[in-house]
């Protein structure tokens, strides 16, 4: 049974998703939600906060097959609907969920990116805790990120790391 359960990505009402996570977990639904470190600044003082990495989006492992598993998580307060595609809800890979639980657990610096950038280079990481990891390189003026795409989202995640504990991946041709 437990082959069956994916990753799927739930929209989440505005400034809901750590109260929608919380409510999930206590409901036994196993879900992630990506945290990064940002300071705030109010007019009195100056602090470091937890905020999501993709706001307003969390992930639950469930069976959306399944109308009861599929409504509790529906159901739960904060949660706006399922993200879909052509109707159905649309699972994530695993690899993509494991590949932003790695970074945030490794403090890896993270930002959301506005708009994905055009397919660029495919790299592979070779040194560092990132070893293994594989994304896109994007180039904007001196500034060189590694870009990890969400392609069931349409999102896309900026990390700031060397370049030099990259090399590219070579294509192969049939």
């Amino acid at each position: 049974m437990s082959s069956a359960l994916r990753w799927y990505a739930i929209y989440t009402r505005s400034r809901y998703e750590k109260r929608t996570h919380a409510w999930l977990q206590d409901a036994g639904v196993e879900a992630y939600l990506p945290l990064v470190k940002r300071w705030r600044i109010w007019s009195d003082r100056k602090k470091q906060v937890y905020m999501p990495l993709l706001p307003s989006y969390l992930f639950v492992k469930t069976h959306p097959g399944k109308p009861l598993q599929y409504f509790d998580v529906l159901n739960t307060p904060g949660v706006v609907r399922f993200i879909t595609f052509e109707g159905m809800p649309a699972a994530i890979p695993e690899s993509q969920i494991n590949a932003l639980k790695r970074l945030n657990s490794e403090g890896v610096d993270m930002e959301c990116m506005a708009k994905c950038p055009p397919p660029g280079s495919l790299v592979k990481v070779v040194q560092g805790p990132m070893k293994g990891f594989t994304g896109e390189v994007i180039t904007s003026g001196k500034n060189k990120k590694l870009v990890l795409r969400l392609d069931t989202l349409g999102k896309c995640v900026s990390l700031k790391i060397p370049l030099a504990m990259v090399e590219p991946i070579k294509e192969e041709t049939s």
